[in-house]
């Protein structure tokens, strides 16, 4: 009789202890935070934004969107925009036509001449493929900083090699005392506002914002070869050209 009801009571014990299990089992919410934590915030954000697409990059200058339509540049201040292959120079300086590239030779048939106390001479030599810069100057004592390249592959004197670049560093009429001369580079003079450099030359392909007081537009004519082309150097507050550089190599 005891062992019966022992078994009774075991039984009962057993059935209600089940009974419990089940329900707690039921009852309790599963834990899904580790889960979640295991999903990239990406994939996430990927699904939940994948159709809004993301603007382009334009430049945050403040000064030249007065001049040009700043959405065609990118972060950097890049444009797609080029002088083209078929571009030509029109140079005069100081009353005398210039090309580029051009000679020793010619420049001396111009009326120019190295400055006397310039560190090379016309038998200075300059290594395979290296540049160097020097002064011309003419009778009226207006200055030019011109840049021979060697683009062969050994040492050749500078008389024999080919100017690529000229430097017009200072315009007269915006720094007086300026021993540079009149300059004209397709249309672009010293008396040019920063409108005129646009309407001559269009929207350069670069520009850049040194200062308030200084901006440099770059114009290349190809991307094949941005070395060469033109850049000039301006002064937005005084609306006014500071310099000018052109360029062509072969």
């Amino acid at each position: 009789m005891v062992n019966g009801m022992k078994k009774i009571y075991f039984s009962a014990l057993a059935l209600v202890i089940a009974t419990l299990i089940l329900t707690l089992s039921a009852c309790s919410p599963i834990d899904t935070s580790s889960l979640l934590s295991n999903i990239s915030s990406d994939t996430t954000s990927a699904t939940k934004y994948g159709n809004i697409k993301i603007p382009k990059i334009s430049s945050e200058d403040t000064v030249m969107p007065t001049y040009l339509d700043i959405s065609v540049y990118n972060v950097e201040n890049y444009a797609d925009l080029y002088l083209g292959n078929d571009f030509e120079f029109k140079l005069t300086y100081a009353g005398n036509e210039l090309e580029v590239p051009t000679t020793y030779k010619k420049m001396l048939s111009k009326g120019f001449k190295l400055y006397e106390n310039n560190e090379y001479d016309e038998n200075s030599v300059i290594l395979a493929g290296k540049h160097l810069k020097t002064y011309f100057v003419n009778e009226y004592n207006n200055y030019i900083l011109a840049e021979f390249f060697n683009s062969s592959n050994s040492s050749v004197e500078l008389k024999k090699c080919n100017i690529v670049k000229f430097y017009i560093s200072e315009n007269k009429l915006y720094k007086s005392e300026s021993k540079y001369g009149q300059f004209f580079v397709n249309g672009v003079t010293n008396q040019s506002a920063i409108t005129d450099v646009i309407e001559y030359l269009g929207a350069p392909s670069h520009f850049y914002c040194v200062n308030e007081n200084l901006y440099y537009l770059d114009y290349f004519i190809s991307s094949d070869d941005m070395r060469s082309g033109i850049t000039i150097y301006i002064d937005p507050k005084e609306d006014a050209v500071r310099s000018i550089e052109f360029s062509k190599f072969d």
